[in-house]
């Protein structure tokens, strides 16, 4: 008699590894996909926060009659340019401020942020949970890089809780930058001339080697009429992300800090360099999005800056009173 075989109960080697050779070329064509999806949702999401810091920039102009400071020194803290007053100065330097507030505490009251700009003591100086600076760069420092905590605090809690909308979800976080304290844009102060940043924007009214030519520095007061080029062809603010290189501050340290300014100029930037730039003890635009930045002009349209922009082109558009010709093909 013949015997009935009997069934199977499971797949062979050879077919199991033919199903997962399979599931691993599905995967291999979706993850792709995902992170393009994810990527454009989180650009889109940078360029929606651009847009609302640049209606804040207009409706503080609108108030105030002038643009926001790239930071602001209190009265009394800044004695002229490069000199700060007891309590405002570097420990190591008199020519630099240690913990004035960035524009970005500023416009608090213009993007639905008036409790926590309500919380914030102007009179003395902003609070940094940290102060990174490459000790490879730095004669100021240790070898643990970080000159921090430092400012007072009275402002700890605030310089701890910063808004959404000042960070760009593409952008990583850095090596220092704890829960909240660090923003991912910064406003152009300077452009016009190759890799010649016009230090420092932080601790001079009057501009280094020439009077800024951008949209803020410390206490600037930019009216609309002074923006000569064009309020749709000159920048306002740019990407910067905290991850990205800032003067002494290295490239992944943490370089951005939300309300904290000192000599790194932190939240301001020139388009002497290009975008991306990643040499050390520089000042320039970062993104995180494949192939440039996202950027905010004076009128308040949002555009996307390919990191093989004309330079130029993009050097005259950190100007707002050089008289350039700009070709608006190449942007």
């Amino acid at each position: 008699m013949r015997t009935k075989p009997l069934p199977r109960t499971a797949f062979t080697l050879i077919e199991l590894l033919v199903v997962i050779a399979i599931i691993a070329v599905l995967i291999g064509l979706l993850l792709p996909a995902v992170q393009k999806v994810r990527e454009a949702s989180a650009r889109s999401a940078c360029t929606n926060n651009l847009k609302q810091l640049a209606l804040a920039f207009h409706n503080y102009n609108d108030t105030n009659g002038s643009f926001p400071p790239g930071a602001f020194a209190p009265p009394g803290a800044m004695l002229g340019n490069s000199n700060w007053a007891a309590g405002w100065k570097d420990p190591n330097s008199t020519c630099c401020p240690w913990g004035i507030f960035s524009w970005a505490a500023v416009i608090l009251p213009w993007i639905e942020g008036g409790n926590l700009y309500n919380s914030i003591n102007f009179t003395v100086p902003a609070y940094a949970v940290h102060v990174p600076e490459d000790h490879l760069l730095s004669g100021w420092v240790g070898a643990n890089d970080d000159r921090g905590p430092a400012g007072n605090t009275a402002n700890q809690a605030a310089s701890t809780n910063v808004p959404k909308v000042f960070v760009c979800p593409s952008s990583p976080r850095g090596k220092f930058s704890d829960p909240g304290t660090m923003k991912d844009y910064a406003i152009v102060y300077d452009g016009g001339l190759v890799n010649d940043e016009n230090c420092c924007p932080e601790r001079s009214q009057t501009g280094g080697t020439r009077a800024y030519a951008g949209m803020g520095w410390v206490n600037s007061k930019v009216r609309m009429v002074e923006v000569s080029d064009g309020t749709s062809m000159t920048l306002l603010l740019t990407e910067k992300g905290n991850y990205s290189n800032q003067s002494w501050c290295s490239q992944n340290m943490g370089c951005n800090e939300f309300i904290w300014v000192h000599h790194q100029s932190q939240g301001m930037v020139t388009t002497s360099e290009p975008p991306n730039y990643t040499v050390s003890n520089s000042r320039s635009a970062a993104g995180q999005h494949p192939g440039g930045v996202v950027v905010a002009f004076a009128d308040g349209h949002i555009g996307f800056i390919n990191n093989g922009i004309n330079i130029a082109t993009w050097r005259a558009l950190g100007t707002r009173n050089g008289g350039e010709v700009i070709n608006g093909g190449d942007f």
